[in-house]
């Protein structure tokens, strides 16, 4: 078995791993899946086979490996945030489930179907989603979003008019030595995509989410964590749809150009309700505001603050299937200067505010920077 000092991540043997791939052409050239190389295989457990010690994983990409287990296997469960081995914890071969992501070490067969495990990393999924849920709340307690005003290099300052529930405010981002920066690539879905990245690339227009602490009088913040990029908000009427392919054509209200927007997998897709309309143009609902009209079933009901964001992650999803052509939605999208957007999120429900935005696109722009969430 190899052994490692007490710094040696995961991490790191993956990518000890990888080398090994990309130094084997004939390897190279059979596997087009990352998670795989020739001494491990990192993914979900998805079948347990109790009978005959194996457990089959499934990696992002969808391949399936039987990973075959035995009493020499070592065991090991990483802790939520933990990346050197000397802070895992050893497990039996009965501690983890259906659903845990594993990182299993061994030799991997010329078919790339089976693997002995002589070592087993387990996250659960528990665990996992727990680690998830923290984050969250971190970022809703702790975060502050807008868009870039203004830039100061040599103080490291970035000023933003600042998303409230009582509009724009304008705010200080003071960054430091410490500060971790991290930006979302062209056709870019998730937040938990976004790359390293540096003060240099922020741009005037750009739309930023930070990590920190904010003054006592809300002038100023310090971040722990920023992440930014270049989106736009596209505005439009549905002109063709091919839920197969997950594209839709959108005949853009700005432009007048028909555009293809691509729905992946990760894409957000929300319905607006007339709670969040009534909030957005700023003009009294119909009917009293009632929390559990803009929150889905089984979700908790929005504060009745005011806070858009909230209200905004709590609305009803849909899917590409339910939308027609002539329907009017907003997409959200890196700017990548491709004839294709990659949506982030499509809203859909959104005529009244298209109607009510003529010559005005503040409010549907709002809408645009909600719809890009976080974690």
């Amino acid at each position: 078995m190899l052994t490692q000092k007490p710094g040696l991540t995961v991490r790191l043997l993956f990518l000890l791993c990888a080398f090994t791939l990309l130094s084997n052409p004939l390897f190279a050239q059979a596997s087009s899946d990352q998670a795989i190389t020739p001494l491990s295989v990192l993914g979900t457990v998805t079948e347990l086979r109790a009978d005959t010690r194996e457990v089959v994983v499934t990696t992002a990409a969808g391949s399936k490996v039987t990973v075959t287990l035995s009493d020499s296997t070592v065991f090991m469960r990483i802790p939520p945030g933990e990346k050197t081995k000397d802070k895992f914890i050893r497990i039996t071969a009965i501690d983890f489930g259906i659903g845990d992501s594993v990182y299993a070490r061994g030799r991997i067969s010329e078919d790339q179907k089976t693997l002995p495990a002589r070592e087993f990393y387990v996250m659960s999924k528990g665990e996992i989603s727990d680690k998830r849920d923290r984050e969250r709340e971190a970022w809703r307690t702790r975060g502050i979003a807008g868009n870039v005003t203004a830039l100061k290099p040599e103080a490291n300052e970035i000023t933003i008019d600042a998303r409230t529930a009582e509009g724009p405010k304008p705010v200080v981002i003071a960054a430091n030595a410490g500060t971790k920066y991290r930006r979302y690539a062209p056709n870019s879905v998730r937040f938990s995509d976004a790359k390293s990245g540096s003060f240099a690339d922020l741009v005037v227009g750009d739309q930023v989410r930070a990590l920190g602490t904010k003054s006592s009088d809300g002038a100023r913040f310090t971040p722990d964590e920023i992440v930014s990029g270049s989106f736009q908000t596209l505005t439009g009427t549905i002109s063709e749809i091919d839920a197969g392919k997950g594209e839709l054509k959108l005949s853009d209200q700005t432009s007048h150009q028909s555009l293809t927007v691509v729905v992946k997998k990760d894409s957000t897709l929300r319905r607006l309700t007339p709670e969040l309309l009534a909030a957005l143009t700023q003009t009294p609902p119909a009917k009293p505001f009632d929390p559990k009209a803009a929150a889905p079933a089984g979700s908790s009901p929005a504060r009745a603050s005011g806070d858009l964001q909230e209200m905004f992650d709590q609305l009803p999803t849909f899917t590409l299937s339910e939308l027609k052509v002539g329907d009017a939605i907003l997409v959200s999208s890196t700017k990548s200067g491709d004839a294709k957007a990659t949506a982030i999120a499509v809203v859909s429900g959104v005529g009244p505010l298209l109607q009510s935005a003529q010559g005005d696109s503040r409010k549907a722009v709002a809408l645009g920077q909600m719809s890009l969430g976080g974690p």
